[in-house]
């Protein structure tokens, strides 16, 4: 069951990816604050609803009506989780070591100042 907020937020944003609406517009649309309309949005996603996001202009939110509108939405989180994967592999493969040993080691531009 939605609550008034989630469904605000839902009759805010457009049919389609064609024109979706910003974030922003949406936040007054609504009367709330853009960092609850992202907190809602999410949540109505993970509820299941097919509220995707453009990133490319023109960019905002927008009510998936197709399957091919539904892999739009997938694409930006998609890209997004592979780049969280690799910064979570390297923080895996980090050990502790202090600022002052890093900062002692040779730069890149030394190496290269060597090799010229």
């Amino acid at each position: 069951m939605l609550n008034n907020d989630e469904k605000k937020i839902i009759a805010a944003i457009p049919e389609g990816a064609d024109h979706p609406r910003s974030m922003k517009d949406v936040a007054l649309l609504v009367n709330l604050d853009t960092r609850t309309v992202r907190a809602i949005v999410h949540d109505l996603n993970v509820k299941g609803y097919p509220i995707g996001a453009s990133r490319h202009q023109p960019a905002g939110y927008f009510w998936a009506t197709s399957d091919d509108e539904l892999e739009l939405a997938l694409r930006p989180l998609t890209s997004q989780t592979r780049e969280i994967q690799r910064r979570l592999a390297g923080l895996r493969r980090a050990k502790a070591i202090s600022k002052d040993e890093v900062l002692a080691e040779p730069t890149a531009d030394d190496e290269k100042a060597k090799e010229a």
